[in-house]
């Protein structure tokens, strides 16, 4: 058996195949190699900020002197959500005068690094106070921990839900995407992985492995096409003859041999730039956090899709239309990759059934490569529009996006569609082997 995986491999389809999938992989290399860190977006994000917290305090004075008869507890609310406000807009100010004086030097300074998280983090805090009573309480032991002391303020933090959850429209939603930007920023913290944001091998493998990669697009049309060229050249040479003596011996022999030729081929080209960011930057990030759809890991269900897909530092998803984060989880980089792992060996046993169907089916050679066109073509259509997602093996997207909510289907669902089109193929290639065998007698 090794002897013939080494033939596969030394066949000059294998060498193409390896260039193509080592290119796709490699000019993503120079994205993770450092981190550029951009003091423009971080000073439009602050002045964005501003620009939002100003506006909401315009119209709380608005409705304030609209509002005739106002007892003097409900004065002490509306007045504490004003002072709020006017800290928000004050505390985005430091940030931005934070950028503009020190530029790039914040992310290399100890202590600028601390108040630039000291900023957002009191931010997001009071933000939860002001959508639920004692929003951040549950945060608070980590926030201490970590050594960030109370943000100097005027207002009462415990009055200020009275107002902003009234005015709210979105509070479920709102709150939700804040815990969740909360919970990853003091992650990094205690992980000290924020150094790592948006760089490194890790980064690297995880963005392979989404619907925005080249490399997760090609996957299936390139396993597709060498796995045909190969049936087809031992075809040819008759390499076939002299193994089907055997039907069982050659069906599970000729799988195999695809199967770990391609694998190995699939694993030396993300390897390679793997190993050489990791050299660059260190392996420290195996842990990151990224979002997951976990509620709908084991059901059939899928996450509804807006336009609006984001990509946020490792995580992906589709923001609902109001731009809030959908009711995502955090899991670990290491488990998602493992959850990961099935479905990626799964769709490769797949594609390797349709290209024996396509070789085996056919006797004119014409039609051997037509229908691998036709599969590719269903692919590429299939990726792109929901054509009957819940059935359809050609419309299974790349496996983080899948388990990020992102994809057409959900894991158990990816999980059942490879497994029984696998079974469904693995049954007609046999026959029509058997067939063939039969009518050579």
């Amino acid at each position: 058996m090794s002897l013939e995986i080494k033939s596969v491999l030394k066949n000059k389809v294998s060498a193409v195949i390896f260039f193509i999938l080592l290119v796709l992989n490699m000019v993503q290399v120079p994205n993770y190699m450092g981190h550029e860190y951009d003091v423009e977006q971080n000073m439009n994000i602050f002045e964005t900020q501003i620009q939002q917290y100003q506006r909401a305090l315009s119209d709380i004075n608005l409705q304030y002197m609209a509002v005739k008869h106002m007892g003097a507890e409900e004065k002490v609310y509306w007045n504490s959500y004003q002072d709020y406000l006017s800290w928000a807009i004050d505390n985005a100010k430091a940030g931005w005068n934070l950028f503009n004086k020190y530029g790039k030097e914040v992310f290399k300074n100890k202590g600028l690094i601390k108040r630039y998280n000291e900023i957002t983090l009191w931010d997001k805090l009071y933000h939860l106070d002001a959508l639920k009573k004692n929003g951040d309480q549950k945060f608070m032991r980590q926030v201490h921990k970590l050594g960030f002391e109370e943000a100097d303020i005027s207002f009462d933090q415990s009055r200020i839900f009275m107002i902003g959850s009234q005015i709210s429209q979105n509070k479920k939603e709102d709150y939700r995407t804040v815990e969740l930007s909360v919970q990853e920023q003091l992650h990094q913290l205690e992980t000290n992985t924020e150094q790592y944001v948006g760089k490194g091998p890790w980064y690297f493998l995880a963005h392979q492995l989404r619907i925005d990669s080249s490399f997760a697009y090609l996957f299936m049309p390139l396993c597709l096409i060498y796995c045909v060229v190969v049936l087809m050249y031992e075809k040819k040479t008759g390499v076939f003859e002299l193994e089907q003596l055997n039907d069982v011996h050659f069906f599970v022999h000729i799988q195999i041999k695809l199967f770990i030729a391609f694998l190995l081929l699939m694993i030396a080209s993300i390897g390679i730039p793997f190993l050489l960011l990791g050299i660059s930057n260190g392996f420290a990030g195996w842990d990151t956090w990224l979002l997951a759809d976990t509620k709908h890991f084991f059901s059939f269900k899928r996450m509804y899709h807006t336009d609006n897909y984001v990509i946020n530092n490792m995580s992906e998803y589709y923001a609902t239309e109001l731009g809030f984060i959908p009711d995502l989880s955090f899991i670990p980089l290491w488990k998602a990759l493992m959850m990961s792992l099935p479905l990626i060996l799964l769709k490769l046993e797949l594609y390797i059934q349709m290209a024996m169907f396509c070789v085996y089916t056919f006797t004119k050679t014409g039609f051997n490569y037509l229908s691998g066109i036709i599969c590719i073509i269903l692919y590429v259509i299939s990726q792109r529009m929901d054509l009957i997602s819940f059935i359809n093996p050609f419309s299974i997207t790349p496996s983080l996006s899948v388990l990020s909510g992102c994809g057409m289907q959900n894991w158990l669902n990816s999980i059942c569609i490879c497994v029984v089109f696998i079974f469904a193929l693995l049954f007609i290639n046999y026959v029509s082997v058997r067939q063939k065998d039969k009518m050579s007698l």
